[in-house]
């Protein structure tokens, strides 16, 4: 009786996953209520979003568009940005990590004016469908 109710405790779990076979393999897309954006994102999808911009990295493209303000040029650190690609490819709903507007750098906001200039991302694919996706990228100076 206890394991006939564990089962059909654990039956209701089985429809909220959503999967994709593909070649065989099994992806699971995860999805979240962002509460500071007011909308549902994706953490976890079949295919990523991807920075291309002509033969440039994404790493290159933020060292050749940063610029740092002139009292922060001996700068060394980290910054941990969190935005989201959405359907379309835009980066975009850009901020750092565990900071609030009122508490920014001039760096970190130099690093998410460049975000927010940035071209077109390919955008993240679930279920074969172009999906917002939340994106971390720590950067290290």
């Amino acid at each position: 009786m206890r394991v006939a109710l564990i089962i059909l405790g654990l039956i209701p779990l089985g429809y909220g996953c959503k999967t994709q076979k593909s070649g065989g393999a099994t992806f699971n897309c995860v999805q979240v209520y962002d509460s500071s954006l007011q909308q549902h994102v994706y953490t976890t999808v079949d295919k990523m979003p991807v920075f291309e911009k002509a033969d440039i990295s994404l790493h290159k493209y933020f060292t050749n568009h940063f610029h740092y303000p002139n009292d922060q040029e001996a700068f060394q650190g980290s910054i941990n940005l969190v935005f989201i690609v959405d359907e379309y490819g835009k980066a975009k709903y850009g901020r750092i990590l565990n900071k609030d507007s009122a508490s920014l750098t001039l760096v970190d906001k130099e690093a998410l004016r460049v975000l927010n200039n940035m071209p077109l991302w390919t955008a993240g694919l679930c279920n074969g469908k172009k999906v917002p996706v939340r994106m971390y990228w720590p950067i290290r100076f």
